[in-house]
């Protein structure tokens, strides 16, 4: 019972020495001292906590962003000439991927006669992947195509094919590079540089320079209109003759997904629609998180 006592008594002797030092001045002083000394002790060792802690994240880091990159897959890749085939299908990687997928059948059954529409057997192929758009990060920096060669063996080799970029800050517009040798065909599409200018009012058109061909200026060679989301239709400047379409996009549980035709008569490369479209998202999401931001 006594320990019990004793036990309860604890808080109120300390409660009166703490006073009793208060009242002696030596013992404040003291008592001062000591609080000093354990809180730059504190002080210190949270320091070099939190120090440490700083210098291991700055190290992690950068070793996570560059694993989950896409580049971490693909380092110092050949270039190559873009095989887009003319129809195809076109889709986001994930659900929380920014990146596009580009994906068919095998190159034999892409063709008019076996459309994503005609083929309705039981042994119709599996879609193949044909490239990946990577979509950066900054909203200026550049976009990089990523093409899937596939051989008969199953070996899947990738090689760099195409990069493009905003051109301009202040407008729609971007400029489109291929990985074509500088002695290439003068009628290799993939030869000469594009670029694509639209509007918010669903439109734009497409742009073509050709050094082979001593181009010094880019001339309109195509139009378009449509939402990407709702589908698009390209045409000449004057709407005379139709170069390709794409259909409607699916929900996202689909990943968006949607098909792209384009003839064989037009005078640009098939993965052009899908640049833009690419674009037009990335654009359209960096400006309204920007507004968000204010």
């Amino acid at each position: 019972m006594s320990n019990n006592i004793n036990t309860e008594r604890v808080p109120l002797l300390e409660a009166r020495e703490y006073l009793q030092n208060l009242q002696n001045p030596v013992n404040c002083k003291e008592l001062c001292w000591r609080l000093c000394k354990r809180c730059c002790r504190l002080c210190k060792e949270q320091f070099w906590v939190l120090f440490a802690i700083t210098m291991i994240l700055l190290l992690i880091i950068p070793i996570i962003v560059f694993a989950i990159s896409p580049y971490a897959k693909f380092p110092k890749l050949p270039t190559d000439v873009s095989r887009i085939p003319y129809e195809y299908r076109f889709r986001c990687k994930s659900h929380w991927k920014c990146n596009y997928i580009i994906e068919g059948y095998p190159t034999e059954f892409n063709s008019e006669s076996n459309s994503f529409s005609s083929i309705k057997d039981d042994n119709q192929p599996k879609f193949i992947k044909y490239a990946e758009i990577i979509v950066p990060y900054l909203k200026y920096g550049n976009f990089n195509v990523i093409e899937f060669r596939h051989y008969p063996n199953g070996t899947v080799f990738p090689v760099s094919t195409v990069n493009s970029r905003i051109r301009i800050y202040s407008t729609n517009e971007i400029e489109i590079v291929f990985a074509a040798p500088d002695d290439a065909d003068l009628e290799l599409l993939e030869s000469c540089k594009y670029r694509i200018s639209w509007t918010w009012w669903f439109n734009g058109y497409i742009w073509k320079q050709c050094n082979n061909a001593n181009e010094t200026i880019f001339k309109q060679i195509a139009f378009f209109k449509g939402n990407p989301s709702w589908g698009l239709t390209l045409s000449s400047i004057d709407g005379g003759i139709n170069y390709g379409y794409s259909t409607m996009s699916s929900f996202f549980w689909d990943l968006y997904a949607r098909n792209i035709f384009i003839n064989q008569t037009a005078p640009f490369p098939p993965i052009i629609p899908a640049l833009y479209i690419a674009h037009y998202y990335h654009l359209s999401y960096r400006q309204n998180r920007d507004l968000t931001d204010y």
